[in-house]
């Protein structure tokens, strides 16, 4: 069985930032992803997308911006364990054990930062859905933007990830179609703008009625009024189902199923922190960037109340490297 300081369950964002700022302030950790890869969401769902609202980095993809991490962290003594799928998380006298399908691990603390939980994208619910998406005619999430080059492609959503996508197909696709069920977005007023301004067809209100051999008949909200939709490719952005698993007994979860943590980022449980998306308190900003700053806080709470000789006391880092 191995043992260290800090156990941290997910290997996202948040996670490979965690990882780096504990060893930065002395601790030995270990992460554990359930998936093949390391960088959560952006380096899975979305690579190519891009992200604006990092501190310092006025713009960069979800790869590039798990490839930064993962250069970070190297900086430091870590261990990855890629995957690992964690079963069940023990509270013992002197820390926890924190068992995977593959082996049993303790540790004097755990951070979760296994973001929402187990994601799964909310479909169309519409007959032959299953048989588009195993030809590649409908998508969930963008993998590589070639796959709609010189293609006309109809985004599902009025959302920012339906908004951004849009905006980012616009100078790759023949052609972008852009339905939303309301008259209103629900994304940032500035990417509204912007859309308006772009070559990006907008149907709303419009409800999507069938699948058809050559793309979409659209239904005007509280209209007769049909639209048959022509285009090669169907991206539906209608966000995902979260399904939170609860790892260790008696945890205390939100409405949300998210992990209810204190100011410091601790669970009802001495010595089982969240940061980023697992974790839920008032005030919450689901935000990346909100997330790194909680792994922080997390990571310098629990050097202040752990038994842990070797961590360095003071977290800064100008004179480290």
């Amino acid at each position: 069985m191995q043992n260290v300081d800090l156990i941290i369950v997910g290997a996202g964002p948040v996670g490979l930032y965690a990882a780096f700022y504990a060893g930065m302030r002395g601790l030995s950790v270990a992460m554990i992803e359930s998936a093949e890869v390391a960088g959560g969401q952006p380096q899975n769902l979305y690579p190519e997308k891009l992200i604006y609202d990092v501190a310092g980095l006025p713009v960069i993809s979800g790869i590039n911006l798990t490839q930064n991490l993962l250069e970070q962290v190297a900086r430091v003594p870590h261990e990855l364990f890629l995957g690992e799928s964690v079963q069940k998380i023990e509270k013992v006298t002197d820390g926890f054990f924190v068992s995977t399908d593959k082996e049993k691990r303790s540790a004097k603390a755990v951070l979760l930062t296994t973001g929402a939980g187990l994601l799964t994208p909310r479909k169309l619910g519409l007959e032959h859905e299953e048989q588009f998406a195993k030809s590649g005619k409908i998508s969930y999430f963008i993998r590589s933007l070639e796959e709609f080059r010189g293609k006309r492609v109809a985004v599902l959503g009025g959302g920012d990830s339906a908004l951004d996508w849009s905006l980012m197909l616009e100078n790759i696709a023949e052609k972008v179609h852009l339905i939303h069920r309301r008259t209103a977005f629900r994304a940032h007023e500035i990417t509204v703008e912007q859309v308006s301004e772009s070559s990006v067809e907008i149907y709303v209100p419009y409800t999507l009625s069938a699948l058809t051999e050559t793309g979409l008949l659209l239904t005007k909200v509280k209209s007769d009024e049909k639209v048959n939709l022509s285009v090669d490719k169907i991206l539906v952005n209608y966000g995902f189902v979260t399904n939170h698993i609860d790892l260790i007994d008696e945890i205390e979860l939100s409405r949300n199923g998210r992990v209810k943590t204190n100011r410091e980022q601790q669970s009802n449980i001495e010595g089982l922190y969240a940061a980023g998306d697992a974790s839920d308190y008032i005030g919450k900003v689901p935000l990346m960037s909100v997330g790194f700053g909680e792994a922080v806080t997390a990571i310098n709470a629990m050097t202040k109340v752990l038994t842990l000789d070797h961590a360095i006391r003071k977290g800064h880092s100008s004179s480290l490297f």
